[in-house]
């Protein structure tokens, strides 16, 4: 990865996780300004805890490109590697997702209960991107256990040659008994 690159992806991680310093101060604020007065505090804290989970979400992706980017240093080469990025921000999504619809159900059912039907569409969102990501890690699973891993995977091996030796590999003890 070039210096660019490498400086380019910092600076887009510090940006998101500065974002996500602010958006938690803008929640502090918020919900310590609602006790304050005393109007509405039940309804600022929900708002809070809506921002906050929104400001984790965004540090956690700003984590993740970071980690992947630039200490990592590398191209996704390998199937499974790829299944285990692409299943990490997946995730850091879906429980953003889940979370934040679980605070719209719980004020749509204080406020206006006719209301619920959107946060409760966001909750199956969130469930339906779950099974979604079952799904690809399951399929994912089978098509790369099929893949060879590259040349240097394969000289830590034991069935595989060596120098122009075939090793031979340590027997099960199923295999001794029979």
């Amino acid at each position: 990865m070039t210096m660019f690159s490498r400086l380019l992806y910092s600076g887009i991680a510090g940006a998101l996780l500065l974002a996500s310093v602010l958006l938690m101060a803008v929640a502090v604020s918020r919900t310590f300004t609602g006790f304050r007065t005393g109007e509405g505090a039940l309804d600022t804290m929900l708002d809070g805890i809506g921002l906050v989970i929104i400001a984790v979400a965004v540090a956690d992706v700003g984590k993740f490109l970071f980690e992947e980017e630039v200490i990592a240093d590398r191209e996704l080469r390998r199937p499974a590697e790829a299944r285990g990025s692409l299943t990490k921000f997946m995730t850091i999504i879906i429980v953003a997702l889940s979370l934040e619809s679980l605070v719209l159900i719980t004020k749509a059912a204080r406020d206006k209960p006719a209301d619920i039907l959107f946060p409760a569409l966001l909750m199956l969102v969130a469930v339906a991107a779950l099974v979604g990501l079952g799904l690809f890690q399951r399929l994912s699973h089978r098509v790369t256990a099929a893949i060879p891993d590259d040349a240097e995977d394969d000289e830590e091996r034991p069935d595989k040659p060596v120098k122009g030796k075939l090793q031979r590999r340590p027997r099960r003890a199923a295999e001794v008994e029979a």
